[in-house]
């Protein structure tokens, strides 16, 4: 980076922060931030004290207009370094019935419509990597159709609640199978009758498209956290936009850490020297457990509740033992992914999304991973402070993107703007040269 250089940023779904850190950590100066949740923003601001001074906004950023975040910033078009999105992500995720015409797969267009208004020079949309796969509901489909595409799978979410709380109490009937058989068959159904008349469209294509109408080349790719010496393997899709009046190339972050545990990266290098990944037991041993920390306080589970966790081996799930448990310890098979599986701490972490508000059971002890854990794990300070009940700190650690992930993407968008500077200084130095040289011309002229 170019001594004393600091670089702009805007963050949009910023959250608790874990982005925010990543850029701040390399030197990034926020000039704006926006949340919907309070209780994300109190925690991110507790801990960032410098972002009281800027424009903090906790408006739904639907509504938010671009020209207003110029002038009350007082930033001009074209000025702005990075544009950096979170986007929502809970109608791109694995879990789910991820409808098409669920309305937050189109926050995108926000983000966009903020692109062409602020026209930064590198905008960043991160999600998970079911976006470049995901398809919604074209502009030319009738609300008709939309109409049936909405109730069908809220019906379909309706019946899994209803299975669910059913199936706790052992009371799982034929007539509620058939019911599930119906609404899967309405469901596919209206999915053959969308790709049939070529309703749907590529989310990733629609993004690419309109970036490029909007004046911007498009990069874009899935890197792991691990890779980067994070000590929890999250994937992430990064989709980078470059605008055109910048003649260079946008390069990802080469990976650093690996191992057999994590996929290979695109630009995987032979011979080069990796390091190991980091572990959980790495990360969790920077805690100090004897200092009072509410965020590490450990949920207090039922007697029950701590046997059926002492049957379960690390690196496997609850429901592996079901069969072998004792009659009165035996539960539905039908459990949150991310809260019946126990850590492997001699590993990675997989990607920590909290079920039913609670985490993974942890390596060795028969309980859940606590808030400071996660947030460890993910890697937040020691000292971050969560606010809100335990769900909202949860939600906030599983939601934001891993801190090291961030700071190897900042670096990449500091690389490319150190570039991009010298280029612009480079090319002022020749247009003045340039101009002395053809004033000394005129003068040898009339003299």
């Amino acid at each position: 980076m170019v001594d004393n250089k600091k670089y702009t940023i805007f963050e949009t779904f910023v959250g608790a922060g874990g982005s925010h850190l990543g850029f701040k950590n390399k030197g990034f100066i926020a000039k704006y931030v926006n949340d919907i949740d309070a209780n994300f923003l109190k925690t991110l601001l507790y801990n960032n004290k410098e972002l009281k001074k800027i424009y903090v906004d906790n408006r739904d950023i639907l509504i938010v207009d671009p020209k207003e975040i110029l002038e009350r910033v007082k930033i001009e078009v074209g000025e702005l370094d990075v544009l950096l999105g979170g986007i929502v992500c809970k109608g791109f995720s694995m879990a789910g019935e991820k409808s098409p015409n669920d309305t937050r797969n189109f926050f995108f267009l926000k983000q966009l419509e903020l692109v062409k208004v602020i026209q930064p020079k590198i905008s960043i949309i991160e999600n998970v990597p079911a976006i470049l796969g995901a398809e919604v509901i074209s502009d030319k489909t009738p609300q008709e159709i939309r109409e049936q595409v909405d109730k069908v799978w809220q019906d379909l979410e309706d019946f899994k609640g209803k299975k669910a709380k059913l199936r706790k109490e052992n009371k799982i009937t034929i007539e509620l199978t058939r019911e599930g058989k119906k609404l899967r068959k309405e469901k596919n159904k209206l999915l053959e009758l969308l790709k049939k008349n070529n309703y749907l469209e590529s989310i990733f294509d629609l993004i690419k498209e309109r970036y490029q109408a909007l004046g911007y080349k498009v990069y874009h790719q899935i890197l792991n956290s691990a890779w980067y010496g994070s000590a929890t393997k999250r994937d992430r899709a990064v989709i980078v936009a470059i605008r055109n009046d910048i003649d260079l190339e946008f390069k990802f972050p080469q990976p650093t850490h690996l191992s057999d545990e994590i996929r290979k990266p695109l630009n995987f290098i032979e011979n080069y020297p990796y390091k190991k990944p980091i572990t959980i037991f790495e990360a969790l041993k920077t805690i100090d457990y004897k200092a009072k920390d509410k965020d590490n306080k450990p949920m207090g589970h039922t007697e029950k509740t701590i046997e059926r966790f002492s049957y379960v081996k690390p690196g496997t799930n609850i429901t592996d033992y079901l069969d072998k448990m004792p009659k009165e310890l035996a539960i539905s098979k039908f459990y949150s992914r991310g809260n019946t599986m126990r850590l492997d701490g001699n590993k990675c972490s997989p990607t920590l999304v909290p079920g039913h508000s609670n985490f993974p059971i942890h390596p060795i002890e028969h309980r859940q991973i606590t808030v400071r854990e996660a947030a460890v794990i993910t890697g937040f300070p020691l000292n971050y402070k969560f606010f809100g009940n335990h769900t909202k700190r949860c939600e906030q650690v599983g939601n934001a993107i891993p801190i090291r992930l961030a700071e190897v993407l900042a670096e990449s968008c500091a690389d490319f703007l150190e570039r991009y500077y010298e280029n612009k200084e480079n090319c002022k130095y020749l247009r003045l040269m340039d101009s002395s040289k053809k004033h000394s011309q005129l003068r040898s002229y009339f003299n």
